[in-house]
């Protein structure tokens, strides 16, 4: 008898330790997508000062696919940690703030020397301000972001590149881009409130709609995925500023009618 519950009590101690382990393992998931996306940032950098800027634009998109990933995966499997958060936050800095800034300095802003080091670097320091703030209020910004996410902003400049690799890049093309990158910096550390997606902001009553629109976005995006994303962020940069700019009027009416 004695050696028999000996036996039992092993074995509920091994499949109790088995089932710690397994939860252990499941716990990192989360956390190899997120190291994963520090990687292709890393990559990203790399790549760009060598010269492979193609190859460093699609390293920064899939460096948002693998963010956008982490989060998804460590709610669904209820394994949230503050260790994860930051994590993601030092992550997001390496793919998002630094990877973009090289990619768009090596690609147009070295040519005005030490002020397109000047430009490249407000980009980068703006992303990290970017990041601080939304972590401090990431629990305020449910419906709304706070200033458009380094993730965004940094997809954006990967595809525009990917858009414009064959464009005739005289003058005015540089002052262009020196501008939009100024604007960029400006958006992320603005107060301007661009959709995060994780609620519902319109109601839709037929369904079928949506489904309509996934498939056809879906078919486009296999065909000429960085035009598509091209144009889905400048539909995203415009819908967001209007929606700022109206509330804000509409709030002001309210207070004088008030």
């Amino acid at each position: 008898m004695t050696f028999s519950r000996r036996n039992k009590n092993c074995t509920y101690n091994f499949k109790q330790k088995r089932k710690r382990l397994f939860k252990k393992s499941i716990a990192l998931l989360p956390n190899l997508f997120t190291l994963g996306n520090a990687f292709f940032g890393f990559c990203s950098i790399i790549l760009s000062s060598r010269g492979d800027l193609i190859t460093a634009s699609y390293c920064i998109l899939i460096a948002a696919l693998m963010d956008a990933l982490d989060g998804r995966l460590a709610r669904l499997m209820g394994v949230d940690s503050a260790l994860g958060v930051q994590l993601d936050s030092l992550s997001d800095a390496v793919s998002f703030c630094m990877a973009p800034a090289f990619l768009i300095y090596f690609w147009q802003l070295k040519k005005m020397g030490f002020l397109g080091l000047i430009v490249s670097s407000i980009f980068l320091l703006a992303g990290l301000w970017r990041l601080a703030k939304f972590n401090i209020l990431h629990d305020v910004q449910t419906k709304f972001f706070l200033g458009v996410p380094t993730t965004i902003a940094a997809c954006f400049l990967a595809t525009l590149y990917l858009n414009f690799i064959h464009v005739d890049q005289n003058f005015y093309f540089l002052f262009f881009i020196s501008i939009l990158v100024l604007f960029l910096a400006f958006l992320m550390v603005s107060s301007l409130r661009f959709p995060t997606f994780k609620q519902q902001l319109f109601k839709v009553k037929r369904t079928w709609y949506v489904a309509l629109f996934i498939v056809v976005f879906s078919f486009l995006a296999v065909l000429q995925i960085y035009r598509v994303l091209l144009i889905f962020f400048l539909l995203y940069f415009l819908f967001s500023i209007l929606i700022s700019v109206f509330n804000f009027k509409f709030m002001q009416e309210k207070g004088e009618h008030e």
